[in-house]
């Protein structure tokens, strides 16, 4: 199970989603299994590129031995 800490305290990963936007821009959601609300307790946005390297560069600390 996965924990994150969102603006209300912490909460166990329900869902998680990508999707593209307008004008090249990506976005990322993290819910959990709380009612919907106006907005996901984690997600970020901005250009495709920077969001493609925040994800990679993050692999790349969790694969380091």
């Amino acid at each position: 199970m996965i924990e994150c800490r969102g603006r209300n305290g912490w909460f166990n990963l329900h869902e998680a989603s990508a999707y593209k936007s307008y004008g090249g821009r990506v976005a990322v959601q993290m819910r959990s299994k709380s009612p919907y609300r106006d907005m996901p307790p984690i997600y970020f946005a901005g250009p495709r590129e920077e969001v493609l390297g925040l994800l990679n560069e993050l692999k790349a600390q969790i694969e380091e031995d």
